[in-house]
């Protein structure tokens, strides 16, 4: 993403993406308005053409190439079909694009790569016709890795240093001092109050902050979420929204989310549906072996972004003024497990109210991950329950500061600070 000096801060999906950019397949460049798609493409061309490959940039957003594209694909193909390498951002406006997609890939030559800001609208409409020929990538808003590469690069280049990638490979002995640590627990409160889109990382004042938020919503998850859902009114929407954000780490209850914004329970189905393939929130379910004594339908909710849900709440105090920190804390800890682990994410809980925030599947392993956003060594019951029950060989503490590694049976429990990944 680049800001008023036109500098590009690099991004983490510029390393999984560079194996396919020689394949055949069409690559498909998913999420969120205002995540830095678009810069990320100018970027991808630059680099490209300085390998010397011929590369066509379009963006469906200018009126004259979506008309042509959408009037004559044959007169599309004669454009387009001497280059190498043809970028289309903002696909997700073209009528039948999949299919038309499908023929030219089927008849030219040509690399394909397209963006666009639904999964509903990319994947659903172009994925049927490609089945086979399409990879999906994600773009999601800064990680907190991208953050610090915009707002501090010495600490950035800290942890780049220490190759921090796997938390079940993390080294207790591989720490920082107390300063380092202070630092990055400051940046780390700031990334969980505002978040990662590029436009609110990069500006300056807490005003401009909120403001960018407040415009990334309103045009954003208020406009493109109700067309969507083909909503007279966004009022019942905005209801559910802003309920969710004060209900993060929790199970989700229809009842509740039926009362609170005036939808029904299918309508309140078919919404959350509509949020999690817009990126604004994932559901993720619970892990269990024993039906009889584990939850195994109830779903826990976290918001893709941590602006948008403070935005939604309008809450952005610091954390050590608010009473929701740990639920913060766990919504940012499952960003990062998404990150580093992909969807795969799980809860437990059983009936007699033993939970552990998440549930890492791994080669047949189920690994406990708890969030303790403390600076003490804490760990709960739960996690002995859990540990005693699957016996995982690691299982991890995630904290504010704290660092140690020690044993219970044959289970390693490590303490690792959130700030370090």
């Amino acid at each position: 993403m680049a800001n008023s000096k036109n500098i590009y801060i690099h991004r983490e999906l510029e390393e999984k993406i560079a194996p396919f950019l020689n394949r055949r397949e069409v690559l498909a460049i998913l999420g969120p308005r205002q995540a830095g798609k678009t810069t990320f493409l100018e970027y991808l061309t630059k680099e490209l053409r300085q390998e010397k490959k011929k590369v066509k940039f379009i963006t469906f957003e200018k009126r004259t190439d979506l008309d042509l594209f959408n009037a004559s694909i044959e007169d599309f193909k004669a454009l387009i079909e001497d280059y190498d390498c043809v970028i289309i951002d903002e696909f997700q406006y073209a009528k039948e694009g999949g299919k038309a997609l499908k023929y030219l890939y089927d008849t030219t030559k040509v690399k394909y790569i397209i963006s666009g800001s639904s999964s509903l609208e990319l994947t659903f409409q172009t994925g049927k016709y490609m089945v086979g020929r399409m990879i999906d990538f994600i773009l999601a808003p800064f990680s907190f890795r991208e953050f610090l590469a915009a707002k501090d690069k010495d600490m950035c280049r800290i942890l780049e240093r220490k190759k921090f990638n796997d938390l079940f490979q993390f080294n207790n002995r591989s720490g920082f001092g107390a300063e380092v640590n202070r630092r990055l627990i400051r940046l780390l409160e700031e990334y969980a109050l505002f978040g990662g889109y590029p436009a609110v990382v990069l500006s300056k004042t807490l005003e401009e902050k909120r403001k960018t938020l407040e415009n990334i919503t309103e045009k954003y998850i208020l406009r493109d979420i109700k067309d969507l859902l083909r909503l007279a009114t966004d009022d019942e929407l905005w209801r559910l929204e802003k309920f969710l954000a004060g209900q993060i780490g929790n199970m989700v209850r229809y009842e509740e989310l039926s009362l609170s914004s005036g939808l029904s329970r299918q309508e309140v189905k078919k919404h959350l549906n509509i949020l999690e393939k817009t990126y604004i929130l994932s559901l993720i379910r619970p892990f269990f072996t024993n039906r009889r004594i584990e939850l195994v339908k109830n779903q826990k909710v976290y918001f893709d972004d941590l602006g948008l849900c403070n935005a939604s709440i309008n809450d952005f105090r610091p954390l050590t003024a608010r009473n929701d920190t740990g639920a913060i804390m766990e919504n940012y800890a499952f960003q990062l497990l998404k990150k580093l682990y992909g969807e795969n994410i799980k809860f437990w809980r059983t009936k007699s109210k033993a939970e552990v925030d998440f549930v890492i599947e791994q080669e047949g392993q189920a690994y406990p991950v708890e969030v303790k956003y403390s600076s003490k060594r804490i760990v709960g019951k739960s996690l002995y329950s859990f540990i005693e029950k699957f016996k995982p060989p690691i299982a991890i503490v995630l904290t504010k500061d704290y660092v140690g590694e020690e044993k219970a049976g044959k289970t390693i429990i490590k303490f690792i600070p959130l700030s370090y990944f």
